[in-house]
């Protein structure tokens, strides 16, 4: 997989572009920092994360966030294999953290990313 490198996407000679692991974990970074409705041509694309990440914590939060995690991946990043079983979610002190493993696909390769969720990222408008 080859997919355009974010946010550093352009050089003085053309587009810089990443490829294999690094371009799965970017695209997937971008698409859970992005709100639903961000994207003017699928406006499903994205997740809710960041709304119900600075909610109260309560017992279905948790689960909220998984679900949602998963669907997305499910729909937007078909070359990425979980089962919700695969996805945990973790706080620590402030940060809130999602681990996912997952079996990628294009090379058949398991593999495990970890995603801090209320990183501020640049991403999306």
């Amino acid at each position: 997989m080859i997919s355009v490198k974010f946010p550093d996407m352009l050089n003085s000679a053309g587009a810089n572009l990443v490829q294999d692991r690094e371009a799965t974990i970017q695209n997937l970074r971008t698409m859970l920092a992005s709100w639903k409705t961000s994207l003017f041509g699928d406006p499903y694309f994205g997740t809710n994360i960041k709304r119900y990440i600075y909610e109260q914590n309560n017992v279905v939060l948790k689960d909220l966030i998984i679900d949602d995690i998963h669907l997305a991946i499910h729909d937007f990043m078909p070359q990425l294999y979980c089962s919700r079983d695969d996805i945990t979610v973790k706080q620590e002190h402030d940060q809130v953290y999602v681990e996912i493993k997952c079996v990628n696909s294009l090379d058949n390769q398991p593999d495990m990313f970890t995603i801090n969720l209320t990183e501020d990222v640049n991403v999306g408008g």
